[in-house]
């Protein structure tokens, strides 16, 4: 069976210039390595680096890490974290670091840089679409023979496309596909068990370019409105994907070692490992979670989905927020109401605004903030709510926490790791 991919070179990361022309780099600083950003000795509660300013903190990150790596092994399980949450190879490295199996991403463009940093086996939850696209995977697979690569597929116009783009290209060997169920009201994948049969029928004709390599759906979007019946809509996608695995023979998986089943997101993956624990087929079966935002986990969605989770029985320990974004209280034009010096381009705001957690002031530290709320943003300011007895002045340091990881790393190119005392230790650089 496929082990474990190599660590990522990192050295080009490490060598990289920051200048005071990247957001959260202060003015004036002469340019130097990130490899040496420990040794600027910056600490944000000091106000060495300017606000607006996202940070990661290093200690949630290993405990995230290590939670979720401890739950994978137990219930033999394995991992292909979803990349395009934070696009940052120093990341992807730690995930493989910790036993990551794959990393998937869900555009070609986020395989170019993947593949950049070394990046081995990429499984792409989605189709691949488009002359570009499919030319840069059948070169990449022609030049590295140990580069393995899957991909999605839930049509027979789509095995006709992708077939015919293939051979045209001149692909040296098949590419490995997963066949994608959806639901009704979803995204792509079959929505019946005889749109799947046709599919493994023409994907049979097509086994010069194609071969079949294993299921897969994506729970993630299901009840996005968070419905008591969300969890059984979980349950009935997750045994459709077992349907159709039924459908399938070891002749089927002639190029291939053994069968993956595989689900997407971070909300229901403890679901996705219970069900899909209970497939069997003929030859070894790998369960791959895709969950990409347990790493840094959340304030706001992902916090209410752990709650869920904890409601579902789950004991395996709660994820814990990896990001802050910190600002000042620049305005209190009217009474209960402050301005922040942050908004719309430096956090995410998609599924719930920030939500204020603390404050810091030199002279007296820090203080939990309770009952204060983001109650809309401007392109570059907040407008936050505070109760009568909270204790706010101008020029006060404000940290929120985020909701939404894949929506809040996208705003921000240097991202700085903090310690406990918010010493800037490392930083890191994403690629969007």
């Amino acid at each position: 069976m496929s082990q474990q991919i190599p660590s990522l070179v990192l050295q080009q990361i490490h060598e990289m210039m920051l200048n005071d022309s990247i957001k959260g780099i202060a003015g004036g600083v002469e340019p130097f390595p990130l490899r040496e950003i420990s040794k600027r000795g910056w600490n944000v509660l000091r106000e060495d680096l300017p606000l607006p300013l996202m940070v990661l903190k290093q200690e949630a990150l290993r405990h995230n890490s290590e939670l979720m790596h401890r739950y994978l092994e137990r219930c033999n399980l394995f991992l292909a974290p979803h990349g395009k949450t934070h696009m940052a190879p120093q990341l992807l490295d730690l995930q493989i670091a910790a036993g990551a199996w794959a990393i998937t991403a869900a555009t070609v463009s986020q395989i170019q840089i993947y593949r950049r940093f070394g990046v081995q086996r990429i499984l792409m939850a989605n189709q691949l679409f488009g002359r570009q696209n499919v030319l840069y995977i059948v070169e990449e697979i022609n030049r590295d023979p140990k580069f393995e690569f899957y991909c999605l597929m839930d049509s027979v116009d789509g095995v006709h496309y992708l077939a015919k783009m293939l051979r045209e290209c001149k692909l040296s060997r098949p590419i490995k596909v997963l066949l994608e169920a959806g639901f009704p009201g979803g995204r792509t994948g079959f929505r019946t068990l005889e749109s799947a049969r046709q599919v493994i029928g023409e994907l049979r004709a097509s086994s010069d370019v194609l071969t079949i390599a294993g299921v897969e759906g994506f729970e993630g979007i299901i009840g996005l409105e968070r419905s008591d019946h969300a969890a059984r809509q979980v349950d009935e996608l997750l045994c459709f994907v077992r349907s159709i695995l039924d459908e399938l023979t070891v002749q089927d998986f002639s190029s291939v070692d053994e069968v993956v089943l595989s689900a997407g997101g971070s909300d229901y993956f403890d679901l996705v490992g219970e069900t899909f624990r209970k497939a069997s087929f003929a030859l070894p079966k790998r369960i791959v979670l895709r969950s990409g935002c347990y790493l840094t986990h959340d304030s706001g969605m992902y916090q209410k989905a752990q709650e869920r989770r904890l409601a579902r029985g789950w004991d395996q320990g709660e994820f814990r927020p990896a990001l802050e974004l910190w600002s000042y209280v620049q305005s209190i034009p009217e009474p209960q109401l402050a301005i922040l010096t942050m908004g719309k381009r430096d956090c995410a705001y998609d599924y719930s605004f920030p939500h204020p957690e603390k404050s810091y002031r030199s002279d007296t530290g820090e203080r939990a903030l309770s009952d204060c709320r983001i109650r809309t943003l401007n392109d570059q300011h907040a407008y936050m709510t505070f109760p009568a007895n909270t204790d706010l002045k101008v020029g006060d340091m404000i940290a929120c926490g985020i909701s939404h990881p894949c929506a809040a790393f996208d705003k921000w190119r240097f991202i700085p790791v903090v310690d406990e005392a918010y010493d800037v230790i490392d930083a890191i650089i994403t690629f969007f």
